[in-house]
């Protein structure tokens, strides 16, 4: 492994160059993306309950004037709780609103990690071939070539494509986790507009 790698560092070329960078890029993402989303379910979780218990209690009003985090699910909630006046209808269509506009947010970089997950093989891909014509190319400019000289330029040129495949893997990989993540999320909000007006119905006058 130790001598693929250096394989691949050493005689990649341009393209492993791009890679790497790719790879960064993407681990960069990754790191982040995770942090940030992975702590929302319980979050989103509890402003919930504890909204619903507000509303049980103290009422509408109070409900709202306890939203004060600088979250998605309590912007949600806030945004149907604050026309109440007019209806459940009303409520869950601004609430559902809401958390369409969050949708942008959660799903940040996604796209990004996506196209990593694309691009990388192609690059792999590209560093081969170019390997593989400066092979064929050092062979017909010698008269003599060993069996062991052609193998070994074909393996230099080969491990661009495994160090293309690697990073393709492993931010596909991470781009469907955290797609599924954000998902989840994502039905957690609208589920959470969807209700809100069946809470508001049994809340205090």
């Amino acid at each position: 492994m130790i001598t693929l790698l250096r394989a691949i560092i050493e005689h990649g070329g341009f393209t492993v160059l791009f890679i790497a960078l790719i790879s960064l890029g993407a681990m960069t993402l990754v790191i982040e993306r995770s942090w940030r989303l992975w702590p929302l379910h319980k979050r989103f979780k509890s402003v919930r309950e504890r909204c619903h218990d507000t509303m049980l209690r103290g009422g509408m009003r109070a409900a709202l004037a306890e939203l004060t985090e600088d979250d998605a699910m309590t912007r949600v909630l806030k945004s149907g709780l604050a026309v109440h006046e007019r209806g459940g209808d009303t409520m869950r269509a601004a609430a559902l609103a809401a958390a369409q506009r969050e949708v942008s947010g959660i799903e940040r970089g996604l796209g990004l990690l996506q196209t990593a997950s694309q691009i990388a093989p192609w690059l792999g891909l590209l560093g081969t071939v170019a390997g593989l014509m400066e092979v064929f190319g050092s062979v017909g400019d010698q008269a003599n070539v060993t069996h062991a000289v052609a193998a070994t330029g074909i393996y230099q040129a080969l491990a661009c494509t495994i160090a293309g495949l690697a990073v393709a893997i492993g931010s596909y990989v991470a781009y469907q986790l955290l797609s599924a993540l954000s998902s989840r999320l994502i039905d957690e909000l609208e589920n959470a507009a969807t209700d809100l007006p069946v809470y508001a119905a049994g809340a205090k006058a």
